[in-house]
């Protein structure tokens, strides 16, 4: 009787413990790459003979084309509040570079070229001696290095009153996106005054993900500060610290150029800003709609979210629409979609797939 039962229960007893169903629950969420850094929050000194290397390149909104660019190190900000090409009644962009970035690079370079054609005058931070050290050392270098940064632009406010912290624009790209949080915070502890807008690129998540507001970028550091957000489990990080946090694509990974050839980490972390490259070109392009959760985004889930409440990846960013917005793009550049990237039928990964397997019956 005993072996009936079994030959009768076994095979469902044996489904039972062998059939899996993919879950969240089940699965675990990422921790991310190098999600802690052990030593990173430690103090770091750079000396007095150091902070000479620690330079602005400087292209003001009056210097005439093809003009040479001209160079400003910590030292010299009572200098560079008489300089004859910057205009302080404008906007001004200051652009803090990634890992092992320089103002020479072509990151910098593309987007002085753009924000001097919109009316600002640029800066262009160089610390490029600073980072030529392994990451994680970097990443603790780079606390000391924000906060020079934010001493000469409290010094230039000091001799130049026309400076104004609300006509002030960081960008951040990568490790960039950090250090301009302890720009941002130096600058407020020394002035009492918070700098107008923080726009992060992909912010740097190895060695940041599990840390506090006073250790990584955070929306308490300037007016207003948006995140764009393009390889949040590998080079950048998944939390929400922005006022406005723009989740392209779900934040993971991005389309490659050439759809069936994967983006990889490096490839969809740098997307960050090739989108906010082509976003100054064409402001009012990048449709975002709201989404209720980062894990919404994730999953591209957000089309069916009522009311739709949508925002402007760019410049023309409404700043009172805050919380997490999914991004739908292309997989070519310039990347925007419009109102096309609204409806799900345009997104981009089920859609190509979709088509890749259109036909019913395949035959090979």
């Amino acid at each position: 009787m005993l072996s009936v039962t079994y030959l009768f229960f076994a095979p469902i007893l044996f489904s039972v413990v062998t059939t899996m169903y993919s879950s969240k629950s089940l699965e675990g969420y990422p921790a991310g790459y190098l999600a802690d850094c052990p030593g990173s929050e430690q103090p770091t000194t750079i000396t007095n003979k150091s902070l000479k290397y620690l330079t602005f390149t400087v292209l003001g909104i009056n210097a005439p084309p093809k003009s040479s660019r001209l160079r400003y190190s910590y030292y010299q900000m009572k200098e560079l509040s008489d300089e004859p090409t910057m205009d302080y009644s404008k906007k001004t962009m200051l652009y803090v570079g990634g890992f092992l970035d320089s103002p020479n690079y072509p990151f910098a370079t593309a987007l002085e070229t753009n924000y001097r054609r919109l009316g600002y005058n640029v800066l262009l931070v160089d610390m490029n001696k600073f980072f030529k050290v392994e990451y994680p050392v970097t990443a603790r270098l780079m606390r000391a290095v924000g906060k020079h940064i934010g001493e000469m632009l409290s010094n230039l406010t000091n001799y130049n009153m026309e400076f104004d912290p609300k006509k002030l624009e960081i960008v951040g790209l990568s490790l960039g996106g950090q250090t301009m949080s302890y720009v941002a915070k130096t600058y407020k502890a020394l002035t009492g005054s918070t700098i107008a807008r923080l726009t992060a690129l992909d912010p740097s998540g190895p060695c940041f993900r599990n840390l506090g507001p006073e250790d990584r970028l955070d929306r308490s550091d300037a007016d207003f500060v948006d995140v764009v957000a393009t390889n949040i489990d590998g080079f950048g990080m998944a939390a929400p610290v922005g006022h406005v946090n723009f989740y392209v694509n779900g934040g993971e990974y991005q389309p490659g150029d050439i759809f069936w050839l994967p983006c990889n980490i490096f490839c969809s972390h740098i997307r960050a800003y090739t989108l906010w490259f082509s976003a100054l070109q064409n402001p009012d392009s990048f449709i975002a709609m709201q989404c209720d959760s980062v894990q919404q985004a994730r999953e591209r889930n957000c089309y069916d979210r009522q009311p739709l409440v949508t925002n402007l990846l760019g410049l023309n960013v409404d700043k009172t629409k805050q919380g997490v917005f999914y991004l739908a793009t292309s997989y070519g550049f310039p990347y925007y979609m419009g109102e096309k990237g609204l409806k799900r039928k345009y997104e981009i990964f089920s859609t190509m797939l979709k088509s890749m397997n259109s036909k019913l019956v395949m035959t090979i």
